[in-house]
């Protein structure tokens, strides 16, 4: 960011007018030395010229020809992954700066590994303070190590510069808009952390039976039947063990796997959250989706919240990866929906979904299950994840209507062992997560050396 952008005009300032007598002093005391040639007079004077001069020569120019920048070594970052955060300043005139001072506003829920941060007076906001010393066009760069252990997205800045003259007389001060913006992805752990088994945790993979191949996707070659069609024949295998050959195509059933995210932890909106039990929620969710890419299903997620704000978004697919326009898309519903799909983007595009839920729902999760009722391909794996204390009848009734419609479903709840399920669940699966104390354990074992970041060591790894 240049200062000189931003910087404002000086004419009308009320520290340069009051200084104004030093000049007037200084003026009197050369017209008094020249008239009485008094040698003590003009030394007088031309002290007075310079207490006067400098301080407004390094008021007005100290702050100009200045170029701060502020990055972060990457704007995502897994669940408690070490950052590097860089702060330069370049001193781009030829007035020496003697002290410069950057406060820079950093997220309270920043840890820093290297450096310390001061209290602010703004809520769940700290300072970094440096300062500096710069001669003529000279560059000074210092990094700090950091840590975020919250999801969310997290903004860093602005910089407020303080400078003044040598003396220390006059403090000028100026506030420029050098942000940085972080997204911090949910806390990943193995599904066995959540007391789910590592092997088909929501039973066998249910799909629709097709009994078409896909011609577009080669699987591998067969020896030739005389059943197969010629435009199955592979002409170049066939030359080159000198017999038929058959192509094979993958079949065209796809496993889906549609998580339904419920971001309410009390069953009336106004009793507020629990943190500890909507990011467990959270976690556990994002979770799942990631095995379920892992292990070939193509993933999908409905939540009922909304999206915070961030600025960087991949720009590759701009159209199918924004997760704001996928919130958007063909419905009024304030939600987060973002489409099933397995491709490379869909990683990015779960993780960043979950990485910006906002904490306060936005519709109630029975609703945004009936209105994917009728979308929703048959044979797909629903999985409502969701604290035990905020599920009613109403929620179980559009789950029972969705198995009706093919549907395979299964409730994975949250919450303290002593927390009862209000409705009943008649013969849907239901798989306890557990509450604060794996949510603690999940925090306590985080292994942040581990080469795959974010991801909790708590659990056993699977086979």
């Amino acid at each position: 960011m240049d200062t000189d952008r931003s910087y404002e005009k000086l004419v009308q300032d009320e520290t340069l007018i009051k200084r104004r007598p030093w000049y007037v002093l200084a003026a009197a005391l050369f017209v008094l030395s020249a008239l009485t040639h008094q040698p003590i007079a003009f030394l007088a004077a031309l002290f007075a010229l310079v207490i006067g001069l400098v301080p407004e020569l390094w008021y007005r120019y100290a702050l100009r020809h200045l170029v701060v920048r502020q990055s972060l070594d990457q704007r995502r970052a897994f669940f408690g992954e070490p950052l590097t955060l860089s702060i330069s300043v370049e001193n781009q005139k030829l007035l020496p700066l003697p002290w410069l001072e950057i406060e820079d506003e950093i997220p309270a829920q920043v840890t820093l590994l290297t450096g310390h941060a001061s209290p602010s007076y703004k809520v769940n906001r700290a300072l970094l303070v440096n300062a500096f010393s710069l001669w003529s066009f000279q560059r000074v760069t210092r990094r700090y190590r950091l840590r975020c252990l919250a999801r969310g997205v997290y903004t860093l800045g602005p910089a407020t510069l303080r400078s003044g003259d040598p003396f220390g007389w006059l403090v000028r001060e100026q506030q420029v808009p050098a942000r940085e913006t972080l997204l911090v992805y949910p806390l990943l752990a193995p599904i066995t952390a959540f007391g789910l088994p590592p092997r088909r945790p929501f039973g066998e993979q249910v799909s629709p039976r097709r009994l078409l191949e896909d011609p577009l996707r080669f699987a591998g070659v067969r020896d030739y039947q005389i059943t197969d069609d010629p435009r199955r024949i592979h002409w170049k295998a066939s030359a080159r063990v000198g017999e038929l050959r058959s192509k094979i195509y993958e079949s065209s059933t796809q496993y889906r796997l549609l998580l339904f995210l419920d971001v309410a932890t009390y069953l009336e909106p106004w009793m507020g959250i629990d943190p500890e039990i909507q990011e467990l929620t959270i976690s556990a969710a994002a979770s799942i989706a990631m095995w379920g890419l892992d292990e070939g299903y193509a993933v999908g997620l409905v939540a009922n919240s909304l999206l915070l704000p961030s600025g960087d978004e991949p720009s590759a697919q701009p159209d199918s990866s924004d997760p704001d326009t996928l919130a958007r898309s063909a419905t009024f519903l304030p939600r987060v929906r973002v489409p099933m799909a397995r491709d490379t983007w869909q990683r990015v595009r779960l993780l960043s979904a979950f990485g910006r839920l906002f904490p306060y729902l936005g519709t109630s999760i029975d609703t945004l299950i009936q209105a994917e009722r009728h979308s929703l391909p048959m044979g797909t794996t629903v999985v409502l994840v969701s604290a035990a204390t905020v599920l009613c009848e109403v929620t179980i009734e559009q789950l029972l209507d969705l198995r009706r419609h093919g549907a395979a479903v299964h409730l994975a709840l949250t919450g303290d062992p002593e927390s009862r399920v209000a409705a009943t669940t008649y013969d849907i699966p239901v798989h306890r997560l557990g509450g604060r104390e794996v949510w603690h354990e999940l925090l306590t074992h985080l292994d942040h050396e581990d080469p795959h970041p974010g991801r909790s060591a708590s659990a056993l790894h699977l086979d």
